[in-house]
């Protein structure tokens, strides 16, 4: 088994972290206890992790935060990932993306930087699935995607990368095997402070607490909800229509149905499917991924099947479908995000 690299997520643009007419933010430098949130995060993570790796997306950034790690006496602690800036991966999805295709063939556990109440001793009691991913799931159904651990053999076609992908959950939603944490559970069994999941936002006051972690050699965690895929997202043998038609009509028969929905949007884009087919397929996928997720009790996933539906194919915004999207919010408690 492969040593686990922990990669601390430290590419964004800080949105929720902005105040109007103020200087910009960065959240990777927000103080606690007179020091950033990078410098804290960093030293912990040498206690668990023997490789430590902070994802950027520029060179300047890099530089901005080597100089701060100087001054600590952390960058022998410390490798970096600059975003690859010729995929066509956007958003938080660009720095996974690039981060797992540098790391091929290792185990990585992803951290955003503006957790600092997380204990690296909980993301440590994960098991790994080597095919697949590792994720924690609140009782209401909300997962933290950016908290995931990858395996060291998760796959992903190179082919999606023309497709513009920009969700932290894409690759969970293809994986073929899956282990859910249940997080609710995990503080009740082990007596943990409700904020451990917290992230830190300059609009309130967690920014203000000190931060007092206490560290464990190993977590009491709950067994995992396992999911297993009956088939493996592979590249097709070849790029007939007829073939490729038949291929993901497979996919979709054996669950993997975002993976379906992908391909079926490359052969478009790559003029191999008609338009009408790819509708057909497309549509089919989408609301077939919706069913397996709402079956297997992931709200959070059924929700992103119905929203990808609706932004792809404006004409299936019909009563049932925002109905569907209205009751799996609420079930999420997903709140509306305002900046000040």
């Amino acid at each position: 088994m492969s040593e686990t690299v922990l990669v601390i997520l430290a590419g964004g643009l800080s949105r929720r972290y902005q105040k109007q007419s103020a200087e910009w933010q960065d959240k990777v430098l927000l103080p606690f206890n007179g020091e950033p949130f990078l410098v804290n995060l960093i030293k912990r993570s040498n206690l668990f992790y023997g490789e430590t790796v902070l994802s950027v997306n520029s060179a300047t950034r890099k530089e901005e935060y080597r100089k701060i790690l100087q001054n600590y006496n952390l960058m022998d602690q410390i490798d970096f990932i600059i975003d690859d800036q010729n995929s066509s991966f956007e958003g938080v999805m660009l720095g996974i993306g690039s981060t797992l295709r540098l790391l091929q063939g290792k185990t990585v556990q992803f951290l955003p930087s503006d957790r600092p109440f997380i204990m690296l001793s909980l993301l440590k009691s994960m098991k790994i699935c080597d095919d697949g991913v590792s994720f924690l799931q609140s009782e209401t159904g909300m997962i933290e995607p950016l908290l995931a651990l990858y395996g060291q053999k998760i796959y992903f076609p190179k082919q999606f990368e023309e497709l513009t992908l920009g969700r932290a959950d894409v690759l969970i939603r293809t994986a073929p095997m899956l282990k859910l944490y249940d997080s609710t559970a995990i503080i009740e069994m082990n007596n943990l402070p409700t904020k451990t999941f917290d992230n830190v936002n300059i609009q309130t006051e967690l920014r203000k607490s000190a931060i007092d972690i206490q560290e464990f050699d190993k977590l009491e965690m709950p067994s995992p909800n396992t999911i297993i895929r009956s088939l493996k997202s592979v590249e097709p043998e070849s790029f007939d229509e007829l073939y490729l038609y038949d291929f993901i009509e497979k996919m979709n028969d054996l669950h993997n149905n975002y993976s379906a929905f992908l391909w079926s949007r490359y052969f478009r884009k790559s003029s191999v499917l008609t338009e009408k087919d790819y509708e057909e397929l497309a549509k089919k996928s989408l609301k077939a991924e919706h069913l397996f997720w709402k079956d297997n009790n992931i709200p959070f996933f059924a929700l992103h099947a119905l929203q990808d539906l609706i932004y792809y194919f404006p004409e299936e915004t019909k009563d049932t479908i925002l109905k569907d999207v209205k009751e799996l919010k609420k079930k999420l408690i997903i709140k509306p995000r305002t900046v000040n």
